[in-house]
């Protein structure tokens, strides 16, 4: 049989009664469609090649039934499923609720979300998880990217049962684990790994315990912006710690979380099911009990936001990144990628200022034209177009070619006087004096995140390689990828401290030709944040960064990549 084809289909397309408008996103397995029905009811709809194997096809049969058995506000709706065309069909389909909104990772990224507001969240969550396990189903892969906040409701509802559980099925995991994601994997399920590592046909049978674990995973996620254990030193779990040691309490990560939560989510954590709650039931009975009590801030922010919150998304999109996104979310992640992961991620911050918002002031005058007149504030930065290989001698020739501009009508020795001038650079500012690096922060660095002093790690000013960015004094930075403390600069060995696209914030100075900077705070994508003391450094290791061409008074054109260095003293 031919590998059928799997480009996506045109709008108008008729598969099972349903019209298709749109694609919602597309993977290795499956593409999703945007459909509307006979009555104009809008749905999401997977469309996998049955020629995927026996093994995915029955997957997604399983998800199809487990999904008709459970109807729950707080759970996603599956609507139908079938085969097309209706002759000789050669692909699977599967109708599914098309839910508008943010994953609750997303979701907690919103400015200010309150103690109350989270607490809910997981409190609808164990609603949905009490609902399937009377149903007798297991979710196996609670996690943050498989929980959407409805747009409409801002209620949560738990999505995505491709890897679901329920008795009546035949079991289609062939090794010890059943398929889903390792930092929400329960100790017991290490435990049994452990025991029975070498024996042959060994399963280890998830139950509710798992699901309620994983959950304690998410909420630590929420309180904390952090996982409860950090990765091992090559990079894959910490067994060990995960078996053996008690997760950081949260409020030692976050002054701000009230300590009966804290105790709520210390104990899904538990490394028993029977230390945990009894149940989902259970679990969503202490919730609210909790939320009744009246000394409790639940309106204080976990994570206040100084910067200006992500700018919103047009509808299209949000459907695109909320629901249609939701290739990793309502529709299925495991049949469009892998579900394995270390740390889900989440949108980026905002996109640094000297990228994104412009100052109001003339950019460089090109080559050979006269200078231009200052743009508007809220002119955007174009992207300059990709040209392949190497051009090192663009920059000098601009450079050159506006100085000559500069000095046009001059003669003799005026001219010679200013063609020859040095390249003006943003004056020097007085540098700060001498500081040890606050007890706190010291502190915090080696202990909290267990960064060695003099250890170093990548930091971007802009995505975009290859040109120089203009950066200000109070311009962050943000971490290249995780940082895993103890590593080299590339993250190579360590202990995972702080997730990729944390902002590193501080202040930055002109001396000598030179930019220098003293970062004194890391803020993590969730609003977590850590008093630090981190040095500017190049890719050389030299303290401070060599100013750019285009450089001017008031002007600072750096390279767009950097690195920060840990230090007990900024000299």
């Amino acid at each position: 049989m031919s590998p059928p084809d799997t480009s996506p289909l045109p709008p108008g397309t008729r598969i099972g009664g349903d019209v298709v408008e749109a694609v919602l996103g597309s993977g290795g397995f499956a593409t999703v469609y945007r459909v509307r029905g006979p009555e104009g009811h809008l749905s999401a709809l997977k469309l996998l090649p049955l020629d995927e194997g026996p093994e995915r096809t029955a997957r997604a049969w399983r998800e199809m039934s487990l999904g008709m058995r459970l109807r729950h506000p707080n759970l996603a709706r599956q609507l139908g499923a079938g085969q097309w065309p209706d002759t000789k069909p050669r692909f699977l389909w599967l109708k599914l609720e098309l839910i508008v909104g943010s994953t609750l990772e997303e979701w907690g990224l919103a400015p200010g979300r309150t103690v109350g507001e989270v607490v809910d969240r997981v409190l609808e969550v164990a609603r949905a998880l009490a609902v399937a396990h009377e149903a007798g189903v297991i979710h196996r892969d609670v996690k943050e990217a498989n929980i959407l906040v409805r747009e409409s409701t801002e209620q949560a509802v738990l999505v995505d049962f491709g890897v679901g559980y329920h008795p009546a099925y035949p079991t289609l995991t062939k090794g010890m684990f059943p398929p889903g994601t390792l930092p929400y994997r329960a100790p017991e399920a290490w435990a049994f790994g452990r025991a029975h590592a070498g024996v042959a046909g060994a399963h280890y049978r998830a139950g509710p315990g798992d699901d309620l674990y994983a959950l304690g995973v998410v909420l630590y996620r929420l309180l904390t912006g952090r996982f409860p254990f950090r990765p091992h030193e090559d990079g894959g779990e910490d067994v060990e710690a995960v078996l053996h040691q008690t997760p950081l309490p949260p409020h030692l990560v976050n002054p701000r979380v009230p300590r009966a939560v804290e105790a709520v989510c210390l104990r899904l954590l538990a490394k028993t099911p029977e230390e945990r709650y009894p149940g989902a039931v259970a679990l969503y009975e202490a919730l609210e009990e909790l939320r009744a009590r009246e000394d409790v801030a639940w309106n204080a922010p976990l994570h206040p936001e100084t910067r200006p919150p992500v700018k919103r998304r047009a509808r299209g999109g949000r459907l695109l990144a909320a629901v249609g996104l939701g290739l990793a979310v309502a529709l299925g992640a495991w049949w469009l990628g892998s579900s394995q992961e270390v740390a889900p991620g989440g949108p980026a911050p905002e996109p640094v200022r000297a990228v994104a918002s412009p100052p109001p002031e003339a950019p460089p005058p090109a080559a050979a034209a006269p200078p231009v007149a200052p743009r508007k504030d809220s002119a955007p930065v174009k992207t300059q177009p990709q040209t392949s290989g190497p051009q090192p001698e663009a920059a000098p020739k601009s450079r050159g070619a506006a100085m000559r501009n500069a000095c046009l009508g001059l003669t003799g020795a005026a001219l010679q006087a200013c063609l020859g001038a040095p390249q003006q650079v943003p004056p020097a500012r007085p540098a700060p004096p001498p500081q040890a690096c606050p007890a706190e922060a010291l502190e915090t660095m080696t202990r909290t995140l267990g960064f060695r002093l003099g250890e170093t790690k990548s930091a971007d000013w802009s995505d975009v390689r290859g040109r120089s960015v203009r950066v200000y004094e109070d311009t962050p930075v943000l971490l290249g990828g995780h940082w895993n403390a103890g590593s080299d600069s590339w993250g190579r060995g360590g202990r995972f401290a702080l997730p990729n696209k944390t902002r590193v914030s501080g202040r930055l100075y002109v001396r000598e030709g030179r930019v220098y900077g003293r970062f004194t705070e890391a803020r993590t994508p969730l609003g977590v944040t850590y008093p630090v003391c981190l040095e500017l450094v190049d890719t050389d290791d030299n303290v401070g960064l060599e100013l750019q061409p285009g450089s001017g008074p008031g002007k600072m054109m750096v390279d767009p990549v950097v690195q920060v260095r840990v230090v007990d003293r900024f000299k």
